[in-house]
């Protein structure tokens, strides 16, 4: 008897790679059940789980928002979201067995009467899929509804800390609070409530495949790793283009926008990944430690006039249907000032980056959806076929030209394309302060030695750009066309991914 009671399962044991490990018994709340994030990503991650046999048979998915709905009802919306985006194929049997433990409960977050019928949800569910008592709380819901959640899971004892073996945890979805202070406040809140090791704060772009590689691509490849600095290097672009709007998410993208949505999260993660130093070994600490290095040397523009631009779409054509402009969407005010493209430059002052600016994009109804990393390397300095065509001597000219009368314009040289091969128009894009748009007609070739006897009267920092302003915007914060020969592209994350 004595042996019983320390014997060690060896397949449980987290060094034994012999066979996946399976969680244990657990349910599983999702907070905000009708978002986008529930819908396309978290509904197909959980039947994929259960499809690759990573889910116990004692487990139980429970939905909680506002619509009065049964059980049944919710199913069906997990039903169709799993046929539609998951990753494996469907099999009925997987579903069924999911199914039994599928339960929804309608309700408020301010309302003590739903959180009570929730907890007795979850008590119910521990008897019939033997659960066990272990909670997990996904608060896929805007971040202003944060601590009210928190607060209810305290008050009616669904927050316990781990008692009796069994356990509650809670997951956060970005962004943590909007800004240091708020962040630190949401902090205290929740570590009065839940103990450390069982907060989870989540940021789903990281668990994407290519995003993960990055580490591979940069510390295990030979052929990279010796110029990924400063003296191969000019600049770096990280870019997320979304070709759809905002959806149904008005009531949360609006009190957010492009920047807090996307770039101080998904966007200065790439590119903590892309600029820090190789770890010591890929523990969690040691990653966590040399990607707080690269962002604490990095720094915001000095100039934010010129490095940094802020938009929102407009109504047109996209996709073959006419789509709405962002003040024309249900439940967005026709004076709101939330952008839906953001871009900033950011610069890191370590020995590796110094001098190197990293240009973060983000967008939403653009041509295409994207998301990569581009390294744009040193033009060689030898290299007689980077010297400039005629025609783009003309639209060099042109725009330096305007320049000096004091003229905000835009010159795009004939013929140049977008990356993705569309015409280099603006798609419904509207910048806000940043580039009034003068389209050249007629440009014409010139002979190259009289365009450069004029050029060199022009001072250099009126030369060479794509977009001019006084005080100028950096070109490279409103894309790039396709006749740039080096660029080197690490990877497209997510491409064509839902």
């Amino acid at each position: 008897m004595s042996n019983a009671k320390h014997f060690v399962n060896p397949l449980r044991d987290p060094q034994d790679r012999r066979l996946p490990r399976i969680a244990g018994p657990c349910a599983l709340v999702l907070f905000g059940v009708t978002g986008d994030l529930a819908r396309k990503k978290l509904m197909p991650a959980i039947y994929d789980l259960a499809n690759r046999g990573l889910l116990p048979p004692g487990f139980g998915l429970i939905g909680f928002a506002r619509r009065d709905w049964e059980n049944q009802d919710f199913a069906k919306i997990v039903h169709d979201s799993v046929k539609e985006r998951a990753r494996t194929p469907f099999r009925e049997e997987v579903w069924k067995q999911l199914l039994e433990g599928i339960r929804f409960v309608p309700g408020t977050f301010d309302s003590d009467e739903s959180f009570q019928t929730l907890k007795q949800t979850l008590d119910d569910l521990d008897q019939s899929q033997g659960t066990g008592g272990n909670h997990a709380f996904y608060l896929s819901i805007p971040p202003k509804a944060f601590d009210q959640v928190i607060s209810q899971l305290k008050k009616h004892g669904l927050a316990k800390r781990d008692q009796r073996g069994a356990w509650s945890r809670v997951v956060i979805e970005k962004p943590f609070g909007h800004d240091l202070v708020s962040a630190n406040e949401l902090e205290r809140r929740v570590s009065s409530v839940f103990h450390s090791q069982s907060v989870f704060r989540i940021d789903h772009y990281l668990g994407k495949e290519t995003v993960q590689n990055l580490l591979a691509l940069r510390f295990a490849n030979e052929l990279f790793e010796p110029i990924w600095n400063r003296n191969y290097v000019d600049h770096v672009q990280i870019t997320m283009a979304e070709d759809i709007g905002i959806g149904g998410r008005a009531g949360y993208y609006d009190g957010v926008g492009a920047a807090r949505d996307v770039i101080q999260n998904h966007l200065l993660q790439l590119l903590a990944l892309t600029a820090m130093e190789e770890p010591t070994s890929f523990d969690a600490d040691q990653l966590r430690a040399e990607k707080r290095k690269a962002l604490a040397a990095a720094r915001p523009p000095k100039d934010i006039a010129a490095h940094t631009a802020r938009g929102q779409y407009l109504g047109g054509w996209a996709g073959g249907k006419q789509v709405l402009g962002y003040l024309e969407e249900e439940g967005i005010s026709p004076q709101s000032q939330t952008e839906t493209y953001a871009a900033i430059r950011v610069d890191i002052d370590n020995r590796r980056w110094a001098g190197v600016p990293f240009y973060l994009r983000s967008a939403k109804r653009m041509p295409r959806r994207v998301t990569e990393i581009a390294l744009n390397l040193r033009r060689a300095p030898t290299c007689r076929s980077a010297r400039p065509t005629p025609r783009r001597w003309a639209a060099t000219l042109g725009a330096a030209h305007s320049a000096r009368r004091g003229h905000h314009v835009a010159v795009r040289r004939q013929g140049a394309r977008h990356a993705d091969g569309d015409s280099r128009r603006h798609h419904g894009l509207r910048l806000r302060h940043v580039v009034r748009r003068v389209e050249p007609r007629g440009l014409r070739a010139v002979d190259p030695r009289r365009a450069a006897r004029r050029s060199a009267a022009v001072p250099p920092a009126r030369r060479g750009g794509a977009v001019v302003e006084d005080p100028r915007p950096d070109p490279r914060l409103l894309g790039r066309t396709r006749h740039s020969a080096r660029r080197v592209c690490v990877g497209h994350v997510g491409a064509g991914q839902r």
